[in-house]
């Protein structure tokens, strides 16, 4: 791309001249006489560089500076064009933020040697800057997110200490209640282990990748293990989790582990997105001779069109896409887009007919 340069001379023929010699380099020139002039240029298309005359017709070039906002922490490389060669008028240049000045009359090796070396000052100077800022935003992300995932490990973490309590009163709860309580509890510590794993994972996957095990995965079975392991959450929630399955589909070839992270993370989802006494479901569908889909749905608020494409980023969070009923601290879903990766798969999130999201998870058979 070709950088643009102001230049504000009052005298037509150093005007004309400096623009020539530019423009033949490839700089894209706007040119102009007055402190006015240039203020409104400047406001059009802020230029990456301003060579400026010190002495104007409606002020000087220091003016025009000051007018301009601009200083020493400008991040506009400036040049004054003088014919002045007095000590105070050259310090007044660099008082104001100047990086050279260019005395008249110079020579055309002069004036592109001095615009190419500070445009490429310039150009460093702006990658650092973009690096810090990347940088500032990818630590807030991180800060961020330790307090969305503390958060999350505080509601599992929370039930089994209850639950613990719940056991001193010993004599005052039933048989089959203690049996309930140890479930919950139960269950409370699996979903922080599975956290956990999903935050170390995606920091594997990040360096070296994640390498499935590949086995036959019985769907049924796989089901089962779901069902049992959302009872607990489903009943606290008052949210129901119905499943489907189509019978010919009985065995997949891929990897247990991860295709059952993938599938809780997104059943976690759904049943927060869920209000009590809704629904979230879980269906298997053969959607051709050699894919398997596994669709996870929800009556949540659903997911915005611009946010569909972005919601499997890392720190992105289902609260700031808009799903109902607390959202996730967006690891999860992390986890899930580089846990399909590994698998071959693909996986996306569409509108659910009626209101909320259908979570599509499709893997080669």
């Amino acid at each position: 791309m070709s950088h643009r340069i102001l230049i504000v001379d009052d005298d037509v023929a150093v005007q004309g001249f400096t623009k020539l010699i530019l423009e033949r380099e490839g700089f894209v020139i706007d040119a102009c006489g007055t402190i006015t002039e240039a203020v409104n240029a400047f406001r059009r298309q802020r230029p990456d560089m301003l060579i400026i005359d010190l002495g104007l017709p409606d002020g000087n070039g220091l003016k025009l500076c000051y007018d301009l906002g601009l200083g020493p922490k400008s991040n506009i490389p400036l040049l004054f064009l003088t014919a002045r060669t007095d000590l105070t008028s050259l310090l007044a240049c660099f008082n104001v933020g100047a990086q050279d000045y260019i005395q008249k009359p110079f020579a055309v090796e002069e004036l592109l040697a001095r615009v190419k070396v500070h445009l490429k000052i310039k150009i460093s100077h702006d990658e650092l800057a973009k690096k810090a800022y990347e940088l500032e935003l990818k630590n807030r992300a991180r800060q961020e997110l330790t307090y969305m995932i503390v958060h999350d490990l505080k509601a599992p973490l929370t039930s089994i200490v209850g639950t613990l309590e719940l056991f001193k009163w010993k004599g005052l709860i039933s048989d089959a209640n203690y049996r309930k309580l140890l479930e919950y509890a139960g269950t409370a510590a699996d979903f922080m282990l599975l956290m956990l794993n999903d935050l170390l994972d995606i920091g594997q996957a990040e360096e070296v990748g994640l390498k499935p095990e590949i086995t036959e995965v019985d769907i049924e079975l796989l089901f089962h293990k779901l069902e049992i392991l959302f009872a607990g959450r489903c009943e606290k929630l008052q949210v129901r989790l119905n499943t489907k399955r189509l019978p010919e589909i009985k065995v997949l070839s891929t990897d247990q582990k991860l295709v059952f992270r993938i599938l809780v993370n997104l059943i976690a989802n759904a049943l927060a997105a869920s209000k009590g006494g809704g629904e979230a479901g879980l269906e298997c569908v053969a959607p051709g001779p050699r894919a398997v889909r596994f669709i996870v749905s929800d009556r949540g608020r659903g997911v915005g069109d611009k946010e569909k494409a972005k919601i499997f980023e890392k720190y992105m969070s289902t609260k700031e896409v808009g799903e109902g009923g607390g959202g996730s601290s967006g690891i999860g879903l992390t986890f899930c887009r580089l846990a399909t990766q590994a698998l071959g798969g693909k996986i996306w999130v569409e509108d659910r007919p009626g209101g909320g999201s259908l979570f599509v998870l499709e893997l080669v058979r």
